[in-house]
């Protein structure tokens, strides 16, 4: 009996989240479970539970772990450039970490570090440009749904660009030119410049409908 406790204690959290980031680099999402993350450091499902509590409360310490390395960005005098840093920043740390977002369902990341390093002070620099509470939400908003959408659409998912090629090409390039010119255009750009050109664009649009004083700044 003192044996399977010393080994229990051994057991820390840290170790079970560094061992399921793993095993979602080797294997994916579609085998994560408490029982394989368990295996793969020696233990039982139920002292993952134990640990963590639950499937999602280990993924909210994954998310946790990984938002420890959110770069801490100096706000600029321009907002609209601290926003363009902090979300492609985000986009980095999401595209590097895809099978977790996946996992996670669009759950936010609530942890300390999330908050901390990015939400507050995104959130403070938005509205001490003069940003009214709102249209700063709102900005947050869309910049936030954007940058995980273009996450899950072109990291996380299954969708291939060589097998929509193919199948383009198997149906008649020439009866879809439309498809034809976009596929040639995304051949000559990756998903990190097509985000980035992307937000800048959200950006300057958003920057038209938010308060006088903030465009001014």
């Amino acid at each position: 009996m003192a044996t399977s406790k010393a080994d229990a204690n051994s057991v820390s959290v840290e170790s079970i989240v560094k061992a399921a980031l793993r095993l979602l680099d080797l294997e994916g999402p579609d085998t994560f479970s408490l029982r394989r993350v368990g295996q793969s450091i020696g233990t039982s499902h139920v002292m993952i539970l134990r640990r963590c509590g639950s499937l999602d409360g280990l993924l909210d310490a994954c998310a946790e772990h990984v938002a420890a390395g959110f770069p801490l960005i100096t706000g600029e005098s321009d907002w609209r450039i601290s926003m363009q840093l902090r979300f492609e920043a985000a986009y980095d740390m999401w595209a590097e970490h895809a099978n977790l977002v996946l996992l996670m369902r669009g759950r936010a990341w609530l942890g300390e570090n999330m908050v901390s390093r990015f939400y507050e002070p995104a959130m403070r620099e938005l509205i001490e440009a003069g940003i009214t509470v709102q249209d700063a939400a709102r900005v947050f908003s869309v910049l936030y749904r954007t940058t995980l959408g273009a996450v899950i659409t072109t990291r996380a998912n299954q969708w291939n660009p060589d097998e929509s090629r193919n199948a383009f090409e198997k149906l008649g390039m020439d009866r879809l030119p439309t498809l034809a010119k976009v596929q040639s255009e995304l051949d000559n750009a990756d998903s990190r410049t097509l985000f980035r050109t992307t937000l800048q664009k959200i950006l300057v649009e958003l920057s038209r409908t938010v308060s006088p004083s903030a465009q001014a700044s």
